[in-house]
């Protein structure tokens, strides 16, 4: 009777993965285009905003050494690839306060834009996002093209832009 129960459950805990893996990609394909968010200067956006530009989406926090360590390589990124061919948005997580997430962005001066998720709203509509950092690289036509929860991985960022014919700013 032992001899049947260690392959049946090797055989339940691969089916239990594959449902895991399966559902996990599928519903992460896309972001709902209607989806808003007010950003820290007061103003409503949507995910249909960004339509046409890829969208590098960041979810940080201020107490994340990670996050913070990652901010020059982030600002470079911006740097290197305009506005018009990028945009990023920074999403600070709902543990996070309003005042300490304008001090960060005062004191390493963000030049992209940011939120504060305090309802959970954007982590829920992102798969239910947890650690920090986690990125998301979405395609201009607002697929999920990428997802790197830990460092920010540039090469990969670049190598992902430039085959959809984004190139830096020299």
């Amino acid at each position: 009777m032992t001899l049947l129960r260690q392959p049946l459950f090797i055989i339940l805990s691969l089916l239990a993965i594959w449902i895991v893996f399966t559902n996990w990609n599928s519903s992460l394909k896309a972001i709902d285009p209607v989806l808003s968010f007010i950003d820290l200067k007061g103003q409503t956006h949507q995910f249909s905003d960004y339509q046409g530009t890829p969208l590098l989406v960041i979810f940080w926090a201020t107490d994340c050494p990670g996050c913070i360590q990652e901010m020059p390589e982030l600002m470079k990124l911006y740097q290197h690839y305009s506005p018009k061919d990028l945009a990023m948005l920074g999403i600070a997580m709902a543990h996070d306060s309003l005042p300490h997430i304008k001090a960060m962005q005062n004191k390493k001066q963000l030049p992209y834009t940011l939120t504060w998720d305090h309802a959970s709203t954007l982590s829920h509509a992102f798969g239910d996002v947890r650690v920090t950092p986690t990125h998301f690289l979405l395609s201009p036509e607002g697929e999920i093209i990428m997802r790197k929860i830990g460092a920010l991985n540039v090469e990969l960022i670049s190598e992902k832009l430039n085959k959809m014919g984004i190139q830096p700013i020299k």
